[in-house]
């Protein structure tokens, strides 16, 4: 089994009760899947970015579970025809979870813990006199040389004044 991370999210003219309701449907759909939900994280209610089913708020749950691939499908039979949930995304979970932190941690955690030395404040030194600096002498300019243009004879044109009569 893999782990999976899935964020939906409620429409929010229900109440809290309705809210519990709607998640412990999600999660009873995963256990009884043979899944195992492994985190549960409600962020309330927030705006939308921009308006989804003539909603601009909705309630965000973030869920992450074990579960096998025939899971996901009957999950996402479930958000598509149940009313309140207006938006869902279910992604494989690459990262760590909190129980996992912890473990980890004290596995490489060094056996003794030293507090860390209170830092002493340093004497701050006095601004050293700000010297005026004289004007600099602005740097001459280079002359500008004119360019040389050629003149090239295109076909059709006159290059003698004599020929320009018509």
């Amino acid at each position: 089994m893999r782990i999976y991370e899935t964020t939906f999210i409620l429409s929010p003219q229900a109440d809290d009760a309705a809210f519990d309701r709607q998640i412990k449907s999600v999660s009873e759909l995963i256990t009884s899947n043979e899944g195992k939900v492994l985190e549960e994280d409600r962020w309330g209610i927030r705006r939308l970015a921009y308006p989804i089913k003539k909603f601009t708020q909705g309630y965000y749950t973030r869920m992450v579970f074990e579960g096998t691939r025939d899971l996901l499908t009957k999950m996402d039979r479930f958000f598509r025809l149940e009313e309140p949930y207006i938006r869902y995304l279910t992604v494989q979970f690459e990262g760590t979870l909190e129980g996992q932190e912890e473990s980890s941690s004290k596995e490489t955690a060094a056996p003794a813990v030293h507090p860390a030395p209170k830092p002493t404040p340093k004497p701050t030194p006095e601004p050293a006199p700000v010297e005026e600096a004289a004007p600099a002498e602005p740097s001459p300019e280079p002359e500008e040389v004119p360019e040389k243009k050629e003149e090239v004879d295109e076909p059709g044109s006159f290059s003698d004044p004599s020929e320009n009569q018509l």
